[in-house]
């Protein structure tokens, strides 16, 4: 990155993050999703020409890590060529899977294209009941194999599992993760409810928690992540921040969907997040859409969520810049000493292991 685009995304407020779902079509059968229910015929894959004229449209709009999704991903044919343009374009890019169709030459391939992050979904602490769940035999065994390929190119494969009642002990879910050879975990929050075309969710009863029992799941996160022998991801900042809005007591960090963080399905169209249905545009005129910034705290997304308290200093920076060129020296003086920057400061230690390994 150029000493311009660092000057330029710092007046922005740091780097931007869009999670693009390349196609809806999935192989898995998840209860406690919705992917599962899509006909054959009413699949939908992303149009390569104008996914390509998007990704340009990011990085003019300050995007800098792209996650592409499904559905499963690797279903998407022209999956490997998306991921060689955004690197081309200077995108960080991160691949989401469920990891049933890795090949030896798949991950050969993908060396040459230095991804920034690789996940794998995990479901449960055992290869029965995450392989039953997932509808695909032998899956478990599978990622076991491919795993060490993907450390031999360089990539160290983050575990993403989902809270669910599938769970139990997250001390067991912890040591079968270590055992099949993962160093790092993120948590995905459940959801039976969403507003925008994504299909992640389901009115399931694994993932149909009151708030008592999603805030018990997050406080036992917090005391996990003490003597977790992988490192846990998600930030104690935003997990008490979640706490916080679940008990009915105000929130500190905003959530920064629809300003710097954005969501994209497979027909190219842009919403804020996964929960908010209003659709803002398609991707091709991303950097044309203007900003929102309004403080929601309707969800309690991850991937909207945690990061926003990541950002949350240098957003602050970005005002207080813009209030200083305004002539406002007081008012950019107390945004930038305000006590929340060096709790956010403190957050970004906490999740320097979302680095490259």
């Amino acid at each position: 990155m150029t000493l311009k685009e660092i000057v330029h995304l710092t007046l922005q407020g740091g780097p931007g993050f869009c999670q693009i779902a390349v196609t809806n079509a999935c192989n898995a059968r998840c209860r406690f999703c919705s992917f599962p229910q899509v006909a054959p015929k009413d699949r939908v894959y992303a149009a390569p020409e104008r996914l390509s004229r998007g990704l340009q449209a990011l990085k003019k709009a300050g995007v800098q890590y792209l996650s592409l999704t499904g559905g499963e991903p690797l279903l998407y044919p022209e999956l490997l060529p998306t991921l060689a343009w955004g690197r081309q374009l200077g995108l960080e890019m991160i691949l989401c899977t469920n990891g049933s169709l890795l090949t030896p030459d798949f991950i050969r391939k993908l060396k040459a294209l230095d991804l920034h992050t690789f996940i794998i979904s995990l479901d449960a602490a055992s290869a029965q009941a995450h392989d039953e769940h997932r509808g695909l035999p032998g899956l478990t065994s599978h990622i076991r194999e491919m795993l060490p390929l993907l450390r031999q190119i360089g990539l160290d494969p983050v575990a993403s599992v989902t809270l669910s009642r599938m769970l139990g002990d997250l001390r067991v879910m912890m040591d079968f993760l270590k055992d099949l050879g993962f160093r790092r975990v993120t948590f995905s929050y459940p959801l039976n409810r969403l507003n925008s075309s994504y299909l992640g969710f389901a009115n399931h009863y694994s993932v149909d928690f009151t708030p008592q029992e999603l805030d018990q799941w997050f406080t036992q996160i917090k005391e996990l992540k003490e003597s977790s022998p992988l490192n846990i991801l998600n930030p104690s900042l935003g997990l008490t921040e979640l706490q916080r809005q679940l008990r009915g007591q105000p929130t500190r960090f905003p959530c920064l969907a629809g300003y710097k963080y954005f969501f994209v399905d497979w027909h190219l169209q842009v919403s804020r997040c996964h929960f908010v249905g209003e659709i803002l545009g398609y991707l091709e005129e991303i950097d044309k859409i203007p900003p929102v910034r309004d403080n929601c705290t309707a969800c309690a997304i991850d991937c909207y969520r945690d990061p926003s308290v990541f950002q949350y200093v240098a957003v602050s920076l970005a005002d207080t810049l813009k209030a200083w060129q305004q002539g406002r020296w007081l008012k950019g003086l107390g945004t930038l000493l305000h006590p929340y920057n060096f709790l956010s400061l403190a957050a970004l230690l906490e999740g320097r292991h979302w680095l490259r390994g």
